[in-house]
């Protein structure tokens, strides 16, 4: 299992559309189960769930450590990390 700490830099946070491309980028790793929380709290959420990631209220300026294990960790998670710090398409 692998980690990083990323900043959201979306100004409305992980809101649908972004929320939409988090969890497509998550998909698009079939053999690899990735996760995340927010810094500083226990609650872990699955990125490859739409209503999960909602759950999460991740909003501008939260961090958040995003977890990959299985098949290509370190190529998930680096997608992962790259596409959170690209701002998810907006």
């Amino acid at each position: 299992m692998v980690s990083q700490i990323v900043e959201v830099k979306n100004a409305s946070g992980l809101h649908a559309r972004p929320a939409n491309v988090f969890v497509k980028e998550a998909l698009s790793h079939k053999g690899c189960k990735i996760t995340f929380k927010k810094e500083g709290e226990d609650r872990v959420f699955q990125a490859r769930s739409m209503v999960s990631v909602l759950q999460a209220v991740v909003k501008c300026g939260t961090r958040i450590e995003i977890f990959a294990e299985g098949e290509d960790e370190e190529a998930a998670l680096q997608a992962m990390v790259e596409a959170v710090a690209s701002g998810l398409g907006e």
